[in-house]
C-alpha cells in the first residue's frame, strides 16, 4: 500500500475492491467473500455504493488496506499510510493492523514518521539522513538511551529557547525544546536538577515546573541524531 492514495476516485468502494481483486485473479466466489470480509475488517459498512472522491482520507486509507489485502498477503508492506490522516481516523487504522497482525498473522513492515505510532511495533529501525541509528524493540531503545544518558527530565520556563542555551552552556548537551518544554538527560537527578537550575536562575530565567518523565520515542530518536551530529563534528 504506497502512501500516495492509489485507487480510483470515480468508482464506488464494491467497484474499487472488485477490480482489485481482478487484479490479483481472484474468481467470483473468493472476490464476494473477500469483499464481505474488507467491509467488516474496514468499518466501510453503509459506505459500499459511495464514490472515493466523497469520502473522508481516514475511510479512503482502510479502503486502500483492504485493496492491499484482497488476495490475503502473508506480507504486508505500508507506506506512510496515515500520513494526512486525522489522528481518530490513524487510531482506528492501527487497531485494524493490530488485529492483522495478532489475529490473522499478517507480517507488516512499516514506515512511519510518527513516533506514537512506531511505539506499537514489535521491532524497530529508527532512521536519520539514510541511516539506520537505532535497531531494537521499542522498549529496549528506551533502555539502551537511558543507560547511556540517564534519566529524563522536563523543564517548563518562561523563556525555553534561552533556557537551552543556557543549559547547554552549564554542560547539558542533550537538552532539546520539546515543544515549549525542555528535555534534559541526568546521571544523577538530585544534583543534576540543582546544577540545571542554579545555572537557569542565575540567568534571569524562571522556572515553572521541572518533572521526571519516562522516555518515550521521540526521546530516543533525539537523542539518537544528537549523539550522531556530535560524533560528526568531532570528526570533521
Amino acid at each position: 500500500m504506497s502512501q500516495a492514495f492509489s485507487l480510483y476516485l470515480d468508482l464506488t468502494v464494491v467497484e474499487n475492491i472488485r477490480l482489485f481483486a481482478g487484479i490479483y485473479g481472484l474468481d467470483t466466489t473468493a472476490t464476494d467473500q473477500r469483499l464481505k470480509w474488507i467491509v467488516s475488517m474496514a468499518g466501510l459498512k453503509g459506505y459500499e455504493s459511495s464514490l472515493m472522491s466523497r469520502l473522508p482520507m481516514g475511510v479512503r486509507q482502510r479502503l486502500a488496506l483492504g485493496c492491499a489485502l484482497v488476495h490475503q498477503p502473508r506480507v504486508l508492506f505500508l507506506d506512510e499510510p496515515t500520513s494526512g490522516v486525522d489522528p481518530i481516523g490513524r487510531r482506528h487504522f492501527w487497531d485494524i493492523l493490530s488485529r492483522l497482525a495478532r489475529e490473522e498473522g499478517v507480517a507488516i513492515l512499516i514506515t512511519t514518521h510518527y513516533m506514537g505510532e512506531a511505539d506499537h511495533c514489535d521491532h524497530l529501525a529508527l532512521m536519520y539522513a539514510g541511516r539506520v541509528v537505532a535497531d531494537g524493540t521499542p522498549e529496549d531503545l528506551k533502555q539502551q538511551v537511558e543507560k547511556e544518558a540517564g534519566h529524563l527530565i522536563e523543564v517548563i520556563t518562561d523563556q525555553p529557547g534561552k533556557a537551552v542555551s543556557e543549559l547547554r552552556r552549564a554542560g547539558f548537551a542533550g537538552a532539546a525544546l520539546y515543544g515549549t518544554r525542555i528535555h534534559l538527560f541526568c546521571r544523577d537527578p538530585v544534583r543534576d536538577k540543582d546544577c540545571a537550575c542554579g545555572a537557569l536562575e542565575s540567568s534571569g530565567v524562571k522556572i515553572e515546573s521541572t518533572t521526571m518523565r519516562p522516555l518515550s520515542l521521540e526521546d530516543v530518536f533525539v537523542y539518537k541524531v544528537m549523539a550522531l551530529e556530535e560524533q560528526e563534528r568531532m570528526a570533521s
